[in-house]
């Protein structure tokens, strides 16, 4: 049938086209399939972000006030300062100049000073006579220290004159320059209180002596004890107490001998309206000092 040679190549190549057709469109196919099993496959890239940190109110507020102005051209670029850092706390001193003093109680351990002074205030240098400006009864505490006592209404730089007195010793007195804050009484050093003086004379005699003898073998809850006249805080009146009046005995405390008992209120200043600021004060308890005419 086909007997030439360019019969059989031609019957050749019909017969690779038709078995060529199908079997690219095989290969066509399955090559199709593989990506599309390979594009299900291959896993999912995420992609990481960093989150940006939220601004400070304010920032946020610099920031708003910038676009403001950028916007109306009323500024130009605006670069933002840093947060301001909190400013160094005052103190308040709208209560006025104060003094601060520590005392020391002869006869009492270090650790025992509490007791009910009485604090007078007197211009210039003090005399056998004081006019005080100022008097407080000041219940100080055990450890002697006492802090906040109001000088309002004295003058600042001018000098004046402290006097202590405890409730069983002698005066004593500490001139000071009047500070616009705070006046810390003898450099801070404690004021030496001389015990002895029972009965508020500021002399100690044997009057003193005869108060302390008939309280003498007492402690508290007897029924003549006394307890200023236990000048050493033991718990009770012994000789050692009588001793320490033997040892004073004719002293007489700064600004002499007193003919009466201290004031029991504190007393408002010569040129004050209203009563100044003492330490707590008791009803009952508490001391006169007489001033001559």
């Amino acid at each position: 049938m086909f007997t030439t040679l360019t019969q059989k190549i031609l019957l050749g190549v019909y017969v690779f086209v038709l078995v060529s057709i199908p079997v690219g469109a095989y290969l066509v196919s399955q090559s199709q399939t593989t990506k599309s099993e390979a594009t299900q496959k291959a896993p999912k890239t995420i992609a990481q972000v960093t989150p940006r940190p939220l601004p400070t109110p304010i920032k946020q507020l610099l920031n708003a006030s910038a676009d403001q102005a950028s916007k109306s051209g009323a500024l130009g670029t605006i670069t933002s300062s840093p947060e301001p850092s909190p400013s160094t706390p005052t103190i308040a001193t709208s209560f006025g100049p104060t003094m601060s003093f520590k005392v020391s109680i002869e006869g009492r351990p270090a650790a025992n000073q509490a007791a009910k002074v009485f604090v007078g205030i007197a211009e210039g240098t003090l005399t056998s006579n004081p006019k005080f400006l100022l008097n407080f009864n000041v219940d100080v505490p055990a450890s002697g220290e006492y802090s906040g006592l109001s000088l309002a209404g004295l003058t600042t730089g001018s000098t004046y004159t402290a006097l202590i007195k405890g409730p069983a010793q002698l005066a004593s007195t500490i001139s000071f320059t009047m500070s616009p804050t705070v006046t810390n009484l003898n450099g801070g050093e404690a004021v030496k209180l001389t015990s002895g003086d029972l009965n508020d004379d500021n002399v100690v005699n044997t009057a003193d002596y005869s108060i302390a003898q008939k309280a003498a073998g007492t402690a508290p809850g007897s029924l003549n004890w006394n307890e200023n006249a236990d000048l050493n805080k033991d718990g009770l009146i012994n000789a050692f107490d009588l001793g320490i009046i033997s040892k004073n005995m004719g002293k007489t405390g700064l600004s002499g001998a007193w003919t009466s008992p201290l004031p029991k209120v504190a007393t408002p200043s010569a040129s004050l309206n209203s009563p100044p600021v003492g330490g707590p004060q008791e009803e009952d308890n508490g001391y006169w000092i007489w001033i001559p005419k």
